[in-house]
């Protein structure tokens, strides 16, 4: 699990290099009569993006949930030509690691441990601020703040627990805040595609992925934390 978080870490970290150069290098040449179009005044958008998101804290949702694709979308209005407001939407479920669970749960037989799926929606504003407006290739800062929604399926273990004596998660929300870096490239009048890494902080008091981990024999809940978690991906944006 560790191996797959620090993959998808690398592939997002190189996929971000290569465009950035890629798309430096097919910029410099570029007579400025065909660059024209990059200044077309466009006030709307509409995106859609699709990351790998890697669970960060607490420990325990680091360690026993493997890394998951969230996928996003919104909507967008360009106020200043260094400056697009954005409605967006998110969605990532990530599953549990029933091999390393089976050790934390204190059971070490043969049956299975199922469940457990762990899923975040989150709906936010944000404001993105472009670095060079009239440029091709642009790099970009954007912080989005708005309202986040987890729940949790419930984790068994085969054959041992079953109905009430599974174990559950109190579904937990409130306030989140993503701070992004990124970059984005025009690949025509209205379409650009870019990369972007994102920080993602929930705040909550009973974020608690441990209660589904607890031992069979243990009642006690495992008190609440902030949900972290953090996400590289790419997404295309058409302007209008």
């Amino acid at each position: 699990m560790k191996t797959m978080k620090r993959v998808l870490t690398s592939i997002g970290l190189v996929f971000a290099i290569v465009c950035a150069a890629n798309c430096a290098r097919a910029q410099v040449g570029t007579p400025p009569e065909d660059q024209k179009y990059f200044r077309v005044p466009h006030k709307y958008q509409v995106y859609f993006e699709l990351a790998g998101a890697l669970p960060s804290s607490p420990g325990v949702f680091n360690d026993f949930w493997n890394s998951a694709f969230q996928f996003g979308g919104g909507v967008g209005y360009t106020m200043f030509p260094w400056l697009d407001l954005k409605g967006n939407f998110t969605y990532a479920s990530w599953d549990n690691n029933s091999t390393d669970s089976k050790g934390k749960i204190e059971y070490v037989g043969v049956e299975d441990v199922e469940g457990g799926l762990i899923t975040t929606m989150t709906f936010s504003g944000s404001a993105r601020f472009v670095g060079v407006p009239n440029a091709r290739t642009n790099p970009f800062a954007e912080v989005s703040i708005g309202y986040f929604m987890t729940s949790a399926d419930p984790i068994t273990i085969e054959g041992v627990m079953e109905g009430s004596a599974a174990n559950t998660m109190e579904d937990a929300s409130g306030m989140m805040i993503s701070p992004s870096i990124g970059l984005q490239y025009a690949l025509a009048d209205s379409w650009s595609a870019y990369a972007k890494y994102s920080y993602v902080y929930c705040s909550s008091s009973v974020f608690a992925p441990g209660d589904l981990l607890r031992p069979i024999d243990e009642e006690e809940r495992v008190a609440g934390e902030n949900q972290i978690f953090q996400t590289i991906g790419v997404g295309i944006m058409l302007r209008f």
